[in-house]
């Protein structure tokens, strides 16, 4: 035992040493700001991130997290990099994220709506059920046609996993794979949260042929105060909706935060990416026909955009007023704002980069739903992001959260940090500590030796 204490000795002077070494060493931050830097020139969205000033300016590296934690295709990308400027009018946001498959050619659901001759893949979702969900047809309801693997049937669709029953609705469409897996074709929003609620979504199906168009947001916090989270509800259309017996409280795509509201700009690789190749909104010149879109304009520069949203407690609505993606914010007085926030975007050696650009300002009666940008104020943004190859869509995505805070800066790049100076006191004492140690280690080897 008294061989022991020279021993403990030395570990505590040791550790001494090393917690006066470190003392005044800062920890990493936990709650990343992501600056703009004030620049001089414009975006080039033909080429996104290939303006000179984004050299000077690093790289935000946010983890991304799952949305449905439980479901093996949600939260698939794992960090999204972040970088932001001004000029004096506009503020751009750079966003790069690794994509290995991205997802070309895939429609925007709500874009393929608007045209008719629209086919392939991403027009309509598929839910893939929890592996081990089995089905019956109930033939004793006589007003109710299924389909069950392409052939019409008479009767009502059920499905049980684990206990629970879920009740389809009429016009139910399935199609059974061999190794048992239940596909349900055509899913209304209702139908996502009935099945995620009663723990039969697995994820959405996808395969080689058949997938959802890559996607990323920017959400700009609007409500009072600090915001505690970034997500929002899973749901029907609206508060209340009663779907084939089923009472959904809330709105699919409504802010969880009680007093919440936020600004969401949304970009699209299957309908906003500028893209006449891989973009097949943009091969058919959609947003530039005002009789499929309601749109009282055509796009002057033909370049993407995104879509401007904004969601409070009550429902996730659509800014620019013409329906295409979810209910109109107000009635009438906002036409035209569809692309108020341009984007730029291209897929190079594995990542996705979409480059925002909007004017700090906008009009009072847009400032309801879009946050004037301004010096000398805090912003609380978050991402997510949307891989359709591998099964993300909708409320199944990666997100980052909390949110993070965004601020203006007047500076042009970041201030290099100071060398380390290690003051001549602080030295001293550390030398002393580590003397201290390899006298006591000199003891130990002294008495060992005995």
């Amino acid at each position: 035992m008294r061989k022991k204490i020279p021993l403990l000795i030395a570990l505590v002077a040791m550790l001494f040493s090393i917690m006066l070494a470190f003392e005044n060493v800062p920890l990493a931050q936990s709650s990343p700001t992501i600056v703009a830097y004030k620049v001089v020139g414009s975006a080039n969205l033909a080429n996104p991130g290939s303006c000179s000033f984004w050299s000077d300016i690093p790289w935000v590296n946010l983890s991304l997290t799952a949305n449905i934690p439980n479901a093996p295709t949600s939260g698939l990308t794992h960090y999204i990099l972040v970088k932001a400027a001004w000029n004096g009018s506009d503020i751009f946001i750079l966003v790069k994220w690794p994509a290995p498959n991205p997802a070309f050619g895939a429609w925007s659901a709500a874009a393929g709506a608007l045209y008719p001759p629209a086919t392939g893949p991403g027009l309509f979702r598929i839910i893939e059920l929890m592996p081990g969900t089995t089905y019956k047809l109930l033939t004793n309801c006589t007003s109710y046609v299924s389909i069950v693997n392409g052939k019409s049937e008479s009767g009502r669709l059920t499905f049980s996993y684990k206990g629970v029953t879920v009740l389809a609705p009429n016009g139910s469409q399935i199609q059974v794979l061999p190794n048992g897996t239940i596909l349900f074709y055509h899913s209304p929003r209702a139908m996502e949260y009935i099945f995620y609620c009663n723990g039969l979504f697995y994820g959405y199906y996808t395969n080689s042929t058949w997938y959802y168009p890559d996607r990323v947001a920017m959400m700009w916090y609007m409500g009072t105060g600090t915001p505690t989270m970034d997500g929002m509800n899973i749901g029907g259309k609206y508060a209340g909706q009663v779907y084939d017996g089923y009472n959904l409280s809330v709105a699919g795509g409504s802010f969880k935060m009680p007093g919440g509201s936020a600004n969401i700009w949304m970009w699209v690789s299957g309908a906003t990416w500028n893209n006449a190749t891989y973009d097949p909104a943009f091969k058919v010149h959609l947003w530039a026909n005002e009789s499929l879109t309601g749109l009282p304009y055509t796009d002057p520069d033909c370049g993407g955009f995104a879509v401007p949203l904004y969601t409070n407690n009550t429902n996730m609505y659509e800014v620019d007023c013409a329906g295409i993606w979810y209910t109109p914010v107000q009635s009438s007085g906002l036409n035209g704002s569809l692309f108020m926030i341009r984007t730029g975007a291209k897929w190079c050696n594995g990542y996705w980069t979409v480059e925002y650009v909007r004017s700090l300002t906008v009009p009072s009666n847009i400032a309801k739903y879009e946050p004037q940008i301004a010096l000398n104020t805090t912003y609380y943004v978050a991402f997510a992001v949307w891989q359709g190859r591998e099964g993300e869509t909708l409320f199944d995505k990666s997100i980052v959260t909390p949110f993070v805070t965004l601020a203006l800066s007047t500076a042009s790049h970041p201030t290099p940090p100071p060398p380390l100076v290690i003051s001549p006191t602080l030295m001293t004492v550390t030398v002393v500590g580590v003397v201290v140690a390899v006298v006591a280690l000199a003891i130990i080897w002294i008495v060992y030796r005995k």
